[in-house]
């Protein structure tokens, strides 16, 4: 992936151990380890764009991938008494025609991840495993097989990169779905470690369930939305203890900006104010360049962290949360929220000016560089006309990747109230 770094020499150096006795700066006559075995983890793009298929025809796969997506999360699988079960859609006779159109155009290189979750999907692991408890590592050997047995039933398919968790909310308030429990906790995290030095593990949760915005938290997924306080569906960082937990489990994390009442809803439709929230004239539809400005926001302050308040919650301390920049995926909607007028629910970002943003990188603590990219919902509600993975393709590509390049408009263009 792309990544810019001040200290290009380093890596250099470090791979000549491989054939010199001695180290960077380092005297000495130390033997050289011997090297390790090479991993069998799939390795993602250096920039991604991704589509959640949603039961998407090969046909649209095959468009979607043209336009740019290079990497497909297969909705929804889900568990069951210590088995991995997936929706209709989630087997050899759907995966297999979607694989054969893509060897086809010769695009054998699109990974494919599996969705576990959903909204309405129960999450209430506790108590369903019969006589055995519940277990994230029995879960994890049941992915196994499933992805074994799709490999053998579909010729040539490589099987899954890896799984994404997908777990939100119940339509009914009062659901015991609305929270996160510890069990439920429990097997996320333990099937995320037994299967993360072979898969990439990816999370993508609703803004509010990871918001770098906000130093609250606890496990309820029935806050009120800042746009909306009727709408109670909203969390309050419930993903970020699942991160905090394990930071080195999680290969990406993908922010949905689409979320119900999203915060970032809230700055492009309310102007991010209050005060607008019932004032006659608002919400009212946002700009190009407030769409760019609020994507550049929103990948600068997961980068640069935020303070979350866990006050001893699963043993965590009150601590700053950061997620790398290789790690950070912006979650945008396509054209099914194109209108979002009259409720202005979900938020709609274009292409061309979330692109742009991505091309103005992010400031960290070790230098500076782009985020991975972004993912959208959903590949199979793709217009014939629609144009969101082109448009973002489109714009990620012209813009320059020199070190140098992003340094300087990160230094010179980015202003203060943007570094969160």
């Amino acid at each position: 992936m792309f990544r810019v770094s001040r200290h290009i020499l380093l890596p250099l150096c470090a791979a000549a151990v491989a054939t010199l006795l001695h180290g960077c700066g380092g005297g000495g006559s130390s033997p050289t380890p011997a090297p390790s075995p090479p991993s069998s983890k799939p390795t993602l793009p250096k920039q991604m764009i991704a589509g959640y298929t949603g039961g998407a025809s090969p046909q649209k796969v095959s468009e979607a991938v043209k336009q740019g997506v290079n990497v497909l999360f297969w909705s929804f699988m889900h568990f069951r008494n210590n088995s991995v079960v997936g929706d209709k859609n989630m087997n050899s006779e759907t995966i297999g025609p979607v694989y054969k159109a893509l060897v086809d155009m010769g695009r054998k290189d699109v990974l494919h991840i599996l969705s576990f979750g959903g909204w309405e999907d129960p999450h209430n692991i506790a108590g369903t495993c019969g006589k055995t408890p519940c277990s994230g590592e029995a879960y994890a050997a049941s992915f196994r097989s499933f992805n074994e047995e799709i490999k053998a039933n579909i010729s040539g398919f490589p099987g899954f990169a890896g799984i994404d968790w997908d777990y939100e909310g119940m339509d009914e308030l009062n659901s015991s779905s609305n929270e996160f429990n510890m069990e439920t906790y429990e097997a996320m995290l333990n099937m995320s470690k037994s299967l993360s030095k072979d898969f990439i593990i990816s999370m993508v949760p609703p803004q509010s369930y990871f918001n770098c915005r906000n130093s609250g938290f606890d496990n309820s997924l029935r806050h009120a939305a800042l746009s909306d306080p009727s709408f109670t569906y909203a969390g309050l960082n419930a993903y970020a203890a699942l991160y905090a937990k394990c930071p080195d489990c999680f290969d990406l994390v993908m922010v949905q900006l689409y979320e119900g009442y999203s915060v970032a809803g809230y700055d492009l439709y309310w102007d991010g104010r209050p005060s607008n929230v019932g004032r006659p004239g608002w919400p009212r539809d946002g700009t190009e360049a407030q769409m760019k400005t609020i994507i550049q926001q929103n990948m600068q302050c997961l980068a640069k962290g935020w303070t979350v308040e866990f006050n001893g919650f699963w043993g965590l301390a009150n601590q700053t949360v950061t997620v790398p920049p290789e790690k950070i995926v912006m979650g945008l909607a396509n054209e099914w929220a194109a209108h979002p007028a009259p409720t202005y629910k979900t938020a709609y970002f274009l292409g061309g000016p979330s692109g742009e943003a991505w091309c103005e990188g992010v400031s960290t603590n070790g230098g500076s560089s782009r985020t991975l990219g972004f993912m959208y919902w959903v590949l199979n509600e793709d217009l014939p006309n629609a144009a969101l993975a082109a448009n973002l393709s489109t714009a990620m590509s012209s813009c320059k990747s020199s070190t140098a390049d992003v340094e300087q408009r990160l230094a010179g263009t980015v202003s203060a109230d943007l570094l969160i």
